[in-house]
């Protein structure tokens, strides 16, 4: 269940809003993770260019949901590009900031909730990495036979 605006204010007492104008683009491709960002209001598309093609929509986000969270987790740059859809407001958290409240401690269970949120970024970059494939970029698969193995593919370690 995604958290009101309101909660993530409170989280973040310090974070700057920024308003972003219809067509911006918030985060590019490619980037370094410097802040996460919090949609307060509007809506925002999350893109993949491939190869010079059309990019291709991953997502759309709203009011409440965060953006930008992958990039922290994994210290990789940036997957995706997220462009304003309207004027959207956002809170942007610095890296460090988000880093410091993800650190649960030394104790067994803060422990493995960080590992835990690393080892699900780990994946879903993953997963992100092979979606040209899967979306005919690539070689794409024509039968029944070679989309079960391209999905054994895509799954194979999220049974770990």
């Amino acid at each position: 269940m995604k958290m009101k605006p309101a909660a993530w204010i409170r989280i973040f007492p310090g974070a700057r809003k920024k308003i972003f104008k219809k067509g911006e683009v918030m985060v590019l491709e490619g980037g370094s993770a410097r802040e996460l960002f919090v949609i307060l209001s509007g809506k925002v598309r999350v893109e993949k260019r491939i190869r010079g093609r059309d990019p291709l929509l991953l997502a759309r986000l709203g009011p409440g949901e965060i953006l930008g969270e992958l990039s922290i987790l994994t210290g990789r740059r940036r997957s995706a590009s997220a462009v304003a859809e309207g004027n959207v407001a956002a809170l942007l958290v610095p890296s460090v900031q988000v880093k410091a409240m993800l650190v649960g401690g030394r104790e067994v269970k803060g422990r493995f909730q960080e590992q835990m949120m690393e080892s699900l970024a780990r994946r879903l970059v993953r997963l992100l990495e092979r979606l040209p494939m899967y979306q005919g970029v690539f070689s794409e698969p024509r039968t029944a036979a070679g989309l079960r193995r391209a999905m054994e593919k895509m799954y194979a370690n999220w049974a770990i």
